[in-house]
């Protein structure tokens, strides 16, 4: 009887891993055109009205899954042990940024899928395009980090923006090579090719 009085507690952070994850599911096995909110609900056993106030449009609930791609991948950033070498710092951070391991995949996945609807949707257009400028910040970042701090790419602090916008586009490209290879196909050669990348920042 008194557990009855006692109000349900609920965990947002919870619930919004369990919408994100229900969403992905939706996306990687039906496809992007079965992503609604009543369909989300479903998948996470949660009632459609509750959800609904939570996402009052498609765009809303494309937005959420988009933004929360990013965020997966920005804890695992944090996961990276800072006392690495520049390098091996560098190195381990732009890994998390490509689809190696199967979650990995399945959030890029998420990704390009919704990506695609910015060329035709203004609300995801401003999603998209803060994740891409996310990215080239990141990339930014990264390639300051050898320019200052490890005496082999002494000669990278000249070029720190043009190389950046290199090393975005290496990735995007590594991507989606990544993305539509067979899920079966070893990928350490893709890892092979980031080490080379990091190595060509050295220059002659």
């Amino acid at each position: 009887m008194y557990i009855q009085g006692v109000p349900k507690l609920i965990d947002h952070d919870q619930r919004r891993r369990d919408v994100a994850d229900a969403a992905w599911r939706i996306i990687g096995r039906d496809g992007l055109l079965d992503l609604s909110v009543r369909n989300v609900a479903e998948e996470a056993g949660l009632a459609t009205a509750s959800l609904r106030r939570s996402f009052p449009t498609q765009d809303d609930l494309r937005a959420f899954c988009l933004e929360h791609a990013a965020e997966r991948v920005v804890e695992r950033l944090e996961r990276i042990d800072p006392q690495l070498s520049p390098r091996e710092y560098c190195e381990a951070s732009l890994r998390e940024l490509l689809p190696l391991t199967d979650e990995s995949r399945l959030e890029m996945e998420v990704q390009m899928s919704l990506g695609a609807l910015a060329f035709t949707n203004a609300a995801m257009r401003v999603a998209y395009d803060r994740a891409h400028q996310y990215l080239a910040a990141g990339c930014r970042r990264l390639v300051n980090l050898l320019a200052e701090n490890d005496t082999d790419y002494a000669s990278l602090s000249d070029r720190v923006p043009d190389e950046a916008r290199r090393l975005h586009a290496f990735l995007d490209g590594l991507a989606l090579h990544l993305v539509h290879a067979p899920h079966d196909e070893n990928r350490a050669w893709a890892e092979a090719e980031l080490a080379a990348h990091l190595d060509s920042l050295r220059g002659p």
